[in-house]
């Protein structure tokens, strides 16, 4: 295996300054590491990150740990940290937390045993690892809601303004009177800002808020919707608080026959892959999920090479707007093409 004397040597180099150069701990000139790098890549030099790691250096390794691989907007910020990082020669070290505290805090505990650079974190609840975290000097980002227990940067989503902009869609361009928000999770942040802002748009046109917040299972929302399909007095009009929720919905109101947008319309707060090919189409708040991740990993690599955690009492915060997209669910008529 080669090793940093012989990447010296070819590059004419001292060791020192290689070492330098591959973990980024002080300047090189960028004539110098253009020769280390042409050296480990003639050589097939790797790091040794065991090594680095038992010397107390930070591993070129982030963390990111979200709650739920399966959902489509996790995996897209995935795929951007991911990309984002390995542009920055770092790996990635992703877990699922499944919305379990237990998971959650052992992700943690793995990621200080991995001492990692600095870590992405969807929270799902508040826990002590994060302080430790914190405490251990590696930089944290928030991304898709605040993070509670520590002093972070945060990458957020206008979840209000998106919830109240589908809600109104519906009431004022439609005529619903009845519009019923289903979904669950209602303690997290961005689940608890959407419910907020479906609220506030049914408050302002005096109607009575439907809120059906414990809704998680595809059987669940089969339930739900086979009690209106026996009712003559159900809702006239759906707000969905997340794609899963949607997913849920849409199988659903087709299993008992509920015609979409006919006898029931419906928007979804986020996008799908086939949304716009599904019949019919969905009318959607989309939410940015890459420039999600890829402001997330801007900022902690901004952190990581200041070496330094947020000052005083707050971190950055980001709001990236939403994009309301109008398809035919809500009762819009198809777009026309040319």
């Amino acid at each position: 295996m080669p090793t940093v004397a012989d990447v010296a040597r070819l590059a004419g180099v001292g060791a020192i300054t290689v070492s330098r150069a591959v973990n980024e701990t002080s300047y090189v000139s960028e004539e110098k590491k253009k020769r280390i790098r042409d050296a480990i890549k003639k050589l097939g030099y790797r790091p040794n990150q065991a090594a680095r790691v038992l010397k107390g250096n930070r591993a070129k390794m982030i963390g990111l740990i979200i709650p739920d691989l399966a959902d489509l907007f996790f995996g897209r910020c995935a795929a951007a940290v991911e990309e984002y990082a390995s542009s920055r020669g770092y790996m990635t070290l992703i877990v699922a937390s499944n919305r379990n505290q237990e998971l959650q805090e052992n992700a943690i505990a793995m990621m200080i045993g991995q001492n990692v650079a600095g870590l992405i974190v969807v929270p799902s609840l508040p826990g002590e690892s994060f302080r430790r975290l914190s405490a251990a000097d590696a930089p944290i980002v928030a991304l898709d809601r605040p993070l509670e227990g520590a002093i972070a940067d945060e990458v957020v989503v206008e979840n209000l303004g998106g919830a109240q902009t589908a809600v109104n869609h519906l009431i004022e361009q439609h005529g619903h009177k009845r519009v019923a928000c289903v979904g669950y999770d209602k303690s997290s942040y961005t689940i608890g800002h959407r419910i907020f802002g479906y609220n506030e748009a049914m408050r302002a046109h005096r109607l009575k808020p439907e809120i059906y917040d414990g809704i998680e299972s595809l059987d669940d929302t089969l339930k739900l919707v086979r009690r209106w399909k026996k009712s003559q007095d159900r809702p006239t009009a759906i707000f969905s608080l997340n794609n899963v929720s949607t997913r849920h919905l849409l199988w659903a109101l087709r299993e008992v026959e509920l015609a979409i947008p006919q006898k029931m319309a419906l928007i979804g707060f986020d996008d799908l892959e086939l949304a716009a090919l599904l019949s019919p189409p969905l009318t959607v708040v989309r939410q940015p999920a890459v420039n999600l991740g890829v402001q997330a990993s801007k900022l902690l690599f901004e952190r990581i090479a200041a070496g330094e955690q947020p000052g005083g009492s707050f971190g950055i915060k980001l709001v990236l707007p939403v994009e309301f997209v109008i398809r035919v669910s809500c009762g819009c008529p198809p777009a026309k093409t040319t």
